[in-house]
């Protein structure tokens, strides 16, 4: 390709929304798409804004999805006006949502059946990192096409780890999500314990943070202090829904597991 790759990008959740800012301070040639208008707002106004996903498709070569589930990634990609009608063949689309890997190995089939090729490409990291290009990516796809995609995921990414084929990456993200959920239950029952042994929580979460027991789990808990805040934002749908796909994969009942899903139900009964 003589001309830069052109991006285009869909999701303004988040993750997605720094994601997004941060490819628009890379200089790529960069379009947006968003059900809300008013999230582009903060965008420069170099950035290209399309009016459906057809329109992005069509003024994009390389497509990053992060919407937040896999009904909203079936619209976005093949619903009216969806962005497999505006893609030429050759075009490549990154969807870093997470999702069941069966859907994605779907997902792809039916866009190989157009000439487009998907790469399986959850992201881990958080606002912070998505903002900063610091993510992790966990790819599923042939290595050769995730190459090509080196114009996005340079970006976006400080990690790019290819796992197998389709449906690997969404495999590893769920098993990630899984052990994070695990390790905010065990932190829950440290919090407990600390009231037990009249040590207060917050202390506790300042000494464990600064030593070998630190982890993104203790740090949500230390800054938002409570199961009820936890259950209040973001984490709450998003975890409920990796653990109940990754549930759905397997027949045994490994002790990450039965953690993570200790703290949805912690969740579920904060949020009442």
């Amino acid at each position: 390709m003589d001309r830069p790759a052109r991006i285009g990008f869909i999701g303004m959740g988040s993750i997605g929304k720094p994601m997004a800012l941060n490819l628009s301070r890379s200089g790529v040639p960069l379009t947006l798409w968003a059900r809300r208008p008013e999230v582009l707002e903060d965008f420069p106004v170099a950035v290209q804004r399309a009016d459906t996903p057809a329109a992005l498709g069509a003024q994009s070569d390389l497509v990053g999805i992060v919407v937040f589930d896999a009904d909203a990634v079936e619209e976005v990609f093949f619903g009216r006006d969806g962005l497999i009608e505006g893609l030429a063949p050759g075009s490549i689309v990154l969807v870093h949502s997470t999702v069941a890997p069966e859907f994605i190995i779907d997902v792809a089939a039916r866009a190989k059946g157009r000439g487009i090729e998907v790469i399986d490409a959850p992201v881990s990291g958080g606002p912070n990192g998505a903002e900063l290009g610091e993510l992790t990516i966990m790819a599923g796809c042939n290595a050769a096409l995730l190459e090509q995609a080196k114009p996005l995921t340079d970006v976006l990414a400080s990690a790019v780890i290819h796992l197998g084929d389709i449906g690997a990456g969404q495999k590893t993200k769920l098993m990630n999500n899984a052990v994070f959920t695990a390790q905010l239950a065990i932190v829950e029952s440290v919090v407990h314990l600390a009231a037990e042994l009249e040590i207060d929580p917050q202390a506790l979460m300042q000494a464990i943070s600064a030593s070998s027991g630190k982890s993104f789990a203790v740090d949500m808990f230390r800054g938002s202090g409570s199961v009820e805040a936890i259950a209040s934002g973001a984490a709450k749908p998003a975890l409920t829904k990796d653990v109940s796909i990754l549930r759905s994969l397997v027949e045994s009942n490994p002790l990450v597991l039965q953690a993570a899903e200790q703290f949805v139900k912690s969740m579920e009964t904060a949020s009442k």
